[in-house]
């Protein structure tokens, strides 16, 4: 994995939940996510990378640490929209994440999809075959996410 892609990414995320949340994500170890199920992250944000890059990543978060971000944005969480509220709020992140990510890439051709959220425990993604799927956890006050990535570079 080519980390001239992917840190740009996590430094996205971690300058994002700063900036946000006035939190400041410390990572843990990366390793190789297996099996794609029975996990503990309720909501994915993710984002497709198409180009000299290909591939996916995925910010993972529990249902939990979504809530309590919205809280801190000054929505209402007693509303019955709440499970669109962190549709739309997670979809943000990678929107967040992805453009800032981009402008620090210039040395090769790449762009992203539209990012797309994903809901639901054991949610599953279907990942495309680039290679290992690393995990890099992240904890916070409020909780832990996650930025999984799975991309290969022509």
């Amino acid at each position: 994995m080519n980390v001239t892609i992917i840190n740009p990414f996590l430094n996205s995320a971690i300058s994002m939940f700063q900036e946000m949340f006035n939190l400041t994500p410390q990572h843990g170890a990366p390793y190789i996510v297996t099996g794609s199920g029975n996990h503990r992250w309720e909501i994915s944000g993710i984002i497709g990378i198409v180009g000299d890059t290909e591939g996916v990543i995925v910010i993972r978060l529990p249902r939990s640490l979504a809530v309590r971000l919205l809280i801190e944005s000054g929505m209402n969480v007693q509303s019955n929209d709440v499970d669109d509220m962190i549709h739309g709020m997670v979809g943000e992140f990678a929107n967040i994440i992805s453009g800032n990510a981009l402008n620090k890439i210039s040395q090769k051709k790449i762009d992203i999809t539209v990012p797309i959220t994903v809901q639901g425990k054991n949610h599953t993604i279907n990942w495309p075959n680039k290679g290992a799927i690393i995990g890099l956890p992240f904890t916070t006050a409020f909780g832990s996410f996650e930025m999984q990535i799975n991309i290969s570079t022509s």
